[in-house]
């Protein structure tokens, strides 16, 4: 039965943290009616953990967003996401991106999520712009894809209660490996700061002509 629902998250300027949370307290709520034990909620900023590990069990749903740079997830919270242990816990995993394609960061998302013990049932790219001020994102100013997020989070609750037998006489299920098209980059600038990075994506935002909707997979 689930227990906890936890929402882990990289967001330097907070457009990343705010779809976290709406999405960790949605599945929550979803959830609170497939369990007969309180549902709570936790939230760990990847950057944050410092040299703790956290061990995550199939107890637990959790939920992991990182926003994209580049075409690429950030190699800082991949490499903090390794402090995280997880033992068959049910994930969905997204990125918010700007610019014109989140290229391969959802792919390495998910990659590295199911090596630390996860098992992503759904994961989706959300579309977010950000106000800036010269190449800085303005911290808390963006305008995100909140009906995709919420439609995303009522497909993928829907999901995670099949998956944990709340609809198929208390039986779980194992889920079929989750379909995300990409392929594992190269990250060459491996010392590249969030700040550097974030500037880096913001120029790519004002040179896109045109921006892809958000999509998920489940």
């Amino acid at each position: 039965m689930i227990r906890k629902v936890v929402g882990i998250h990289f967001s330097p300027v907070g457009g990343t943290a705010g779809m976290t949370d709406r999405l960790t307290q949605r599945l929550a709520d979803i959830l609170r009616d497939c369990s007969p034990f309180p549902v709570t909620t936790e939230s760990y900023e990847l950057l944050r953990l410092g040299d703790d590990t956290i061990t995550l069990d199939d107890e637990t749903v959790a939920v992991i967003g990182m926003p994209v740079y580049v075409g690429k997830a950030p190699l800082p919270a991949l490499n903090a996401l390794r402090k995280i242990n997880a033992s068959g816990t049910l994930a969905v995993a997204f990125v918010s991106y700007g610019a014109r394609t989140y290229g391969n960061a959802l792919y390495e998302l998910q990659h590295h999520a199911e090596e630390q013990g996860f098992r992503i049932v759904g994961a989706g790219a959300f579309s977010v712009r950000y106000r800036t001020r010269g190449l800085r994102p303005l911290p808390g100013q963006y305008t995100g894809d909140s009906h995709s997020v919420e439609q995303f989070a009522n497909a993928a609750a829907a999901k995670i209660r099949r998956l944990g037998g709340c609809e198929i006489e208390g039986l779980r299920i194992k889920p079929a490996p989750l379909e995300v098209a990409g392929r594992l980059p190269v990250h060459r600038i491996s010392r590249i700061s969030p700040r550097a990075a974030a500037a880096a994506q913001a120029v790519l935002q004002r040179l896109a002509f045109s921006h892809r909707d958000s999509e998920w997979f489940l």
